[in-house]
């Protein structure tokens, strides 16, 4: 149950960063991770699952993704 808070919490701050904070960022630094909900939210969940579960951070962050595809189409 704790690990489904957390894929919550992850791809919904990724979707606010990616909505919120992008758009006051300069041009130059506007690029794919930044703009993009999905993809901010993968590397947010890759940075933090990393730490507990090293190279299976990648199923986590992958649930994270398609999460913060599903935020963003509501």
């Amino acid at each position: 149950m704790n690990i489904v808070i957390e894929i919550l919490g992850i791809s919904s701050l990724g979707f606010i960063f990616s909505s919120v904070l992008t758009p006051m960022l300069p041009q130059k630094i506007k690029v794919k991770p930044f703009t993009c909900e999905s993809c901010l939210s993968w590397w947010f969940a890759i940075g933090y699952f990393n730490i507990e579960f090293g190279i299976l951070a990648i199923i986590p962050a992958a649930i994270c993704y398609v999460v913060a595809s599903l935020i963003w189409k509501l």
